[in-house]
């Protein structure tokens, strides 16, 4: 039972790995295609949101190790600065959808 619940996580960790790469792979086109401040905001944002992905297993890796007290620590750290890159992305999504739309109404 043990064994299935790793391959588990690790299937659902591959899975969120490719997610955050397909949309970083989409934001280096955007910026690529229409480079601005809104898409270049996403880009780093979407880069941000990764390494905090990776950041946060680590984290709390090294933080389960030190007792509990330190894994929830972090944890509590952890779940404040995780929406950082994601209110970043929906900025620069924002400011994205504006621009577009105004060039499509003046055009």
């Amino acid at each position: 039972m043990e064994t299935n619940q790793y391959i588990h996580f690790i299937i659902s960790g591959l899975i969120n790995g490719f997610a955050h790469l397909a949309v970083i792979a989409a934001c280096i086109i955007i910026v690529i295609k229409r480079k601005n401040s809104a898409s270049i905001l996403m880009l780093v944002a979407s880069i941000l949101t990764l390494l905090f992905s990776v950041g946060s297993i680590i984290w709390n890796k090294i933080a389960a190790y030190n007792g509990a007290e330190s894994l929830v620590q972090a944890t509590k750290i952890i779940s404040i600065l995780g929406a950082i890159p994601y209110i970043l992305f929906a900025l620069g999504l924002l400011l994205f959808a504006v621009k577009h739309v105004k060039r499509l109404s003046a055009g």
